[in-house]
């Protein structure tokens, strides 16, 4: 075989020619638009609402959850496939740089995701915790460090057996981040940072090193991890395209019964009964519609202008509008549903139906919230607002999205 640093560039070129290809698609797509209205709205009322935060608002305690959570979630992109457990299983001690690339790879982008979330939070920081917690960049690179130090953690906790015992260790180091955190931000002396990271070098050198001398790799694991974090990306990717590695992960999800209920209606048809099930089930339809919804709400909620909420409303249906468009692609590659004598028409109703329903759930819960952060004159407006898009949406707009394949 290669050496294991042909072997890994040529994953990781592999992959990005790929990726890059989606990316052009969603950079054309109408979703850059959307967050772009999105980012222009915060960054033009950011400031006025940290002004007209409370003395008392927990500050400390949102960057300690925040940063911690970021710590400790280190996961390490290996670019390993199925067929590796055959093929590169007998090679494994010659792939120490393999590995070790993979692991400076995924540090970096961490290292760019905490860069990005303390770059928005930093004007709060600057406001309420820059006095006590020091500069910017001082705190940065503690942050720096201490991820350092959870990558090599995490890569250590994946030779262990079972999932029990990564979580156990996992929760070891949220704690130990959760008191890094706390005293990085709260502005505590130097010499406690520094007997923080005594121990921490301490654990890293007598045991996580002393794991990977007498464990092994779980090339099981590592694979199914990497192949979790790949399908993320489709899942993403497959609003705006066809993906043919998109692989579908069903969940039974049996709780939820009364809501394809709800979705099916009395038009009990086959395909009305098919989407309403792949969209509780299969492939996270469920869970972007309840995060565009989480999300919608807390920025309605947060900004106290009407315009501005009728715009924010817009956008975020628009957003599940063409989340939800995608169920339309989701059985052209089942051969058995093609058994069914139907017509093109009957999978048209279908999603109308589907698409219109959601829509029409979205708007109510919205409009439950406007009923708390507006006037009932402008919640009932925008309630019409979003009766008006959830019919012309669902009728009209999701049937002309056309989703080019890579």
């Amino acid at each position: 075989m290669r050496d294991g640093m042909s072997l890994w560039k040529g994953r990781v070129q592999g992959f990005w020619t790929e990726a890059m290809r989606y990316i052009r698609l969603i950079a054309n797509s109408g979703f850059l638009f959307t967050i772009y209205i999105l980012l222009l709205i915060g960054s033009s009322y950011y400031s006025q609402v940290l002004q007209q935060l409370p003395e008392n608002f927990p500050t400390l305690t949102i960057f300690v959850v925040v940063f911690s959570l970021l710590l400790t979630r280190s996961r390490v992109r290996t670019f390993l496939k199925y067929p590796d457990i055959v093929f590169l299983l007998p090679y494994e001690s010659k792939l120490d740089r393999y590995f070790r690339a993979s692991r400076l790879y995924s540090f970096a982008w961490h290292v760019f995701y905490i860069f990005a979330v303390f770059v928005v939070l930093s004007p709060l920081f600057q406001l309420r915790l820059g006095e006590e917690a020091g500069a910017f960049f001082y705190v940065f690179f503690l942050l720096i460090v201490s991820k350092f130090w959870n990558i090599q953690g995490f890569w250590s906790e994946q030779r262990l057996a079972t999932a029990g015992e990564r979580w156990s260790h996992a929760f070891l180091r949220l704690c130990i981040n959760l008191v890094f955190t706390y005293l990085v931000f709260s502005g505590a002396p130097l010499a406690y940072m520094l007997g923080l990271f005594v121990l921490m070098a301490v654990i890293w050198f007598f045991y996580y090193q002393g794991l990977e001398k007498k464990l092994t790799l779980k090339w099981d694991h590592l694979i199914d991890l990497d192949e979790r974090m790949v399908m993320t990306f489709y899942r993403i990717a497959n609003a705006f395209a066809d993906v043919p590695k998109l692989r579908d992960k069903v969940k039974e999800r049996r709780y939820l019964n009364s809501i394809i209920t709800y979705l099916v209606g009395r038009n009990r048809t086959v395909y009305t009964y098919l989407f309403a099930r792949s969209f509780i089930r299969a492939n996270d339809y469920l869970g972007i519609y309840i995060r565009l919804v989480l999300i919608a709400t807390l920025f309605i909620y947060g900004f106290q202008i009407n315009w501005v909420q009728a715009v924010l409303l817009l956008l975020f249906m628009h957003m599940v509008m063409m989340q939800l468009s995608t169920l339309w692609f989701h059985y052209d590659t089942n051969m058995w549903v093609d058994l069914y004598p139907l017509k093109d028409e009957e999978k048209k109703a279908a999603l109308t139906q589907i698409s219109f329903r959601l829509m029409l759930l979205m708007t109510f819960f919205l409009f439950a919230v406007l009923l708390v952060a507006a006037e009932v004159l402008v919640a009932v407006l925008l309630l019409l607002i979003g009766l008006v898009f959830s019919y012309v949406g669902s009728h009209y707009i999701i049937h002309r999205r056309k989703r080019r394949k890579v």
